[in-house]
């Protein structure tokens, strides 16, 4: 007797459909470290609710059916009875529609985010009224095909002022990430004029005493899009 109606393999996900729609999905990766279990009702598309019990075990994610209820709650959303622990997002508890996560103390916080303007002073990145020092490059990028692309590279200083979570009401200890912050003057990448669309702007890490010139030729030269 066959449990799967039928099968499907993808990039690190495997998934089997059961005779009721439902489905078992297993998914692994190579980064991530993720502990937990809970219930989860997910709306389906007959606006009902497919339950389920996820399993989450370091890089490995498993979603096992429990069954078809009913789905009260609006479409793109559904309760959870669980408990999740990642590197990533810290803690978090859900029981039906309440959450309640916390941050691990370790994590970055971003005290400040800012621009270099004209004058070497800094001013927020989100600051409408203000327009920081830029300069223009020309840019060059190599297709697989060999096609070459020309572009003009607009690039600007940017800094990230960071903590740690557990320190940012205090705001020490301290230090700064700068980066260069890059538009391009047209797509560029292997997907440029495809629906998905090629890079038209980006930002790379600024090395110590290197210029806004010489971080942009480490990254034409090291980058791919």
């Amino acid at each position: 007797m066959r449990i799967f109606k039928h099968t499907a393999w993808e990039d690190k996900m495997w998934r089997g459909w059961l005779k009721n729609g439902q489905s078992v999905e297993l998914f692994w990766g190579k980064t991530g470290l993720d502990f937990g279990a809970g219930i989860h009702i997910h709306s389906n598309d007959d606006d009902l609710g497919d339950r389920m019990l996820c399993v989450k075990f370091w890089r490995f994610t498993a979603f096992l059916p429990l069954g078809i209820v009913p789905h009260p709650w609006p479409a793109m959303d559904g309760p959870q009875w669980s408990a999740y622990a990642s590197g990533e997002y810290g803690l978090a508890f859900n029981w039906g529609m309440w959450r309640k996560s916390f941050d691990w103390p370790w994590t970055l916080h971003t005290l400040a985010y800012e621009m270099q303007m004209p004058d070497e002073s800094w001013r927020d990145v989100f600051d409408r009224s203000s327009e920081p020092a830029k300069e223009e490059h020309p840019y060059t990028y190599v297709l697989r095909n060999g096609e070459v692309q020309e572009r003009t590279a607009t690039i600007s200083k940017r800094r990230h002022v960071l903590t740690y979570r557990g320190f940012k009401k205090v705001g020490w200890p301290r230090w700064v990430k700068e980066s260069i912050d890059v538009k391009f003057s047209g797509e560029v990448g292997e997907r440029s004029e495809s629906w998905k669309g090629g890079c038209i702007g980006c930002s790379y890490d600024l090395r110590p005493d290197e210029t806004l010139g010489q971080a942009l030729r480490r990254m034409e030269a090291e980058r791919r899009f």
